[in-house]
C-alpha cells in the first residue's frame, strides 16, 4: 500500500494505491489519523488505483469518517476504481461515502474568513466575538497561604456550586461536608455547568459532574478562584509549523490578554497538546499533620508531577486566571505562568485521549459537553513551568484550539 498526500486549500487528498484488506487496515486508518493530528479536517482518498476493499477495510474508512463527522469535518471517497466502486456499492456505502462535489467546501471556508485573523509570534489566531463589551466578576475564596505552613480546618472549607456561566479552580472535592471530605481535597476545575475534581484518597482519575436538571456541580471548596458571566470573545489558533511548532500557554495567555485588551481575564481552553507540565496533590490538605508538605523529601510524598514528554498527543481543558497586575488580594492565588508573558496566574488542566476538535466558532457549553460524553479524563493537573537551565521540563505546549476570554471587572472576597 503506498500514500501519497496532496494539499489543496482545505482539502488534503490521500492517493492510495493496492489492496485495503485486514493486513493494510491499520496503515491507512494511522495515515488519516496522523493527517487529522496534523489539523486536516477535510480529507478526499482518491481510490483510483484501489481494486479491493476487505470489511476490516471499510470498518476504518467508517470510523475515521465518524470521527471527521462529529467535529463538522468530512472525508470522502474520489475517483473510485470499478472494483471499488462495486464494492462501496454492494456495501451500501456507495452514497454515504463517495464525493459527489466539493459544493460545502466554499461555504466552510467562507465562514473561517468571517474571523479577523491576526498573526503572531508562534502562531495565527482567528478571533470570533461571543458577547462583546461582556466582563466577568471573580470571586476569591480562602487562604492559600495556608497550604505550605499548616492543615486546612473545618472553619476553611466553603461550598461553591457551579452552574452554567460560571468557572472556576483551587482546591476541592465533592462531598456532604468538611469531614466527609477531608481525606479527598485536590485540585479541581469548573466550566460550563461541568466540574471536575481529581480525590486524593488513592484515586487516579478525576470525577465529574455534569448539571442535569436540578442538579447543579457543587463542591467543598478550601481555596479557589472563580468567575460569572459571558465570555467576550473566542480565540482560535493554530501554531506556527516552523519550529518549534507549538504554542506554549504562556505565549498564548500574553496574546489572549492582548487581543482582548484586558489587565485581568479568565480563560477556558480547549486545545490540542503536544506536553502538559503540571503536578497533582497524593494527600489532601484538609488533613491533620500536614506541614512542611512542600518541604523536601517531604513534598515528594504530597505532589505527583507530570513533566515527561512524549509523541502521544493529548486534548486539554484548561480553566484559568491571569493578570498583568495583581491585586494585593489576588496574589497569593497567582504565580508567574512562564518565560512568554510577565502576567501571573493560575491555571488547571483535565486532559482526555486526543480527538480532533472541530475548527471555526465554537459554542463553549456545547463544546465541553461534547468532550465529556464521548471521552474520560485521564487526569487533573495544575499546570507548572519549569524552566531550569538544562533539567528543567519547559511548560504545557499546545497545537491548535480554542480559547475564550473574559476581561474581569473586579475582584471581591469571600474569605473566613
Amino acid at each position: 500500500m503506498e500514500i501519497t498526500r496532496n494539499p489543496s486549500g482545505d482539502t488534503l487528498e490521500l492517493r492510495l494505491q493496492g489492496r485495503i484488506d485486514a493486513h493494510w487496515a491499520d496503515y491507512v486508518g494511522n495515515a488519516v489519523a496522523e493527517s487529522i493530528r496534523g489539523g486536516s479536517h477535510r480529507i478526499e482518498l482518491n481510490f483510483a488505483q484501489v481494486d479491493y476493499l476487505s470489511s476490516a477495510g471499510l470498518r476504518t474508512i467508517l470510523n475515521s469518517y465518524k470521527q471527521l463527522k462529529a467535529v463538522k469535518g468530512s472525508l470522502s471517497i474520489t475517483h473510485p476504481s470499478e472494483g471499488a466502486l462495486k464494492i462501496l456499492q454492494l456495501a451500501g456505502l456507495a452514497e454515504l461515502l463517495l464525493s459527489p462535489t466539493r459544493a460545502t467546501a466554499p461555504r466552510a471556508a467562507a465562514a473561517v474568513a468571517a474571523a479577523q485573523r491576526v498573526d503572531r509570534p508562534g502562531a495565527v489566531f482567528e478571533i470570533y466575538p461571543q458577547a462583546p463589551g461582556e466582563v466577568l466578576e471573580c470571586t476569591l475564596t480562602g487562604h492559600p497561604e495556608k497550604f505550605p505552613r499548616q492543615e486546612f480546618g473545618a472553619a476553611d472549607c466553603t461550598d461553591l456550586s457551579f452552574p452554567d456561566g460560571a468557572l472556576g479552580l483551587g482546591l476541592g472535592a465533592f462531598g456532604r461536608d468538611f469531614a466527609d471530605c477531608q481525606s479527598r481535597f485536590g485540585e479541581f476545575l469548573a466550566v460550563a455547568g461541568s466540574a471536575a475534581a481529581l480525590p486524593t484518597d488513592g484515586s487516579t482519575v478525576p470525577d465529574w459532574l455534569i448539571t442535569e436538571a436540578d442538579l447543579v456541580p457543587e463542591l467543598k471548596v478550601l481555596y479557589g478562584l472563580s468567575a460569572r458571566g459571558q465570555f467576550a470573545q473566542m480565540l482560535r489558533f493554530d501554531a506556527k509549523p516552523e519550529p518549534p511548532g507549538v504554542l506554549s500557554l504562556s505565549s498564548l495567555v500574553e496574546s489572549a490578554l492582548e487581543l482582548s485588551g484586558s489587565t485581568h481575564a479568565a480563560m477556558v481552553i480547549l486545545a490540542e497538546a503536544a506536553g502538559i507540565v503540571g503536578a497533582a496533590l497524593r494527600q489532601s490538605p484538609g488533613q491533620a499533620g500536614a506541614a512542611s508538605r512542600l518541604e523536601y523529601p517531604q513534598a515528594r510524598e504530597w505532589i505527583s508531577s507530570n513533566t515527561e514528554r512524549s509523541n502521544t498527543r493529548n486534548v486539554v481543558l484548561i480553566v484559568g486566571i491571569a493578570s498583568r497586575q495583581p491585586t494585593t488580594e489576588l496574589l497569593p492565588f497567582v504565580r508567574p505562568i512562564g518565560s512568554g508573558t510577565s502576567a501571573q496566574g493560575h491555571f488547571h488542566a483535565a486532559y482526555f485521549p486526543y480527538r480532533p476538535i472541530q475548527r471555526g466558532n465554537l459554542e463553549l457549553k456545547k463544546a465541553v459537553t461534547d468532550l465529556l460524553s464521548l471521552e474520560s479524563a485521564q487526569g487533573l493537573l495544575h499546570l507548572l513551568a519549569d524552566e531550569r537551565a538544562f533539567e528543567g521540563s519547559g511548560q504545557t505546549d499546545l497545537v491548535r484550539g480554542a480559547c475564550w476570554v473574559g476581561p474581569i471587572a473586579r475582584f471581591q472576597t469571600s474569605r473566613s
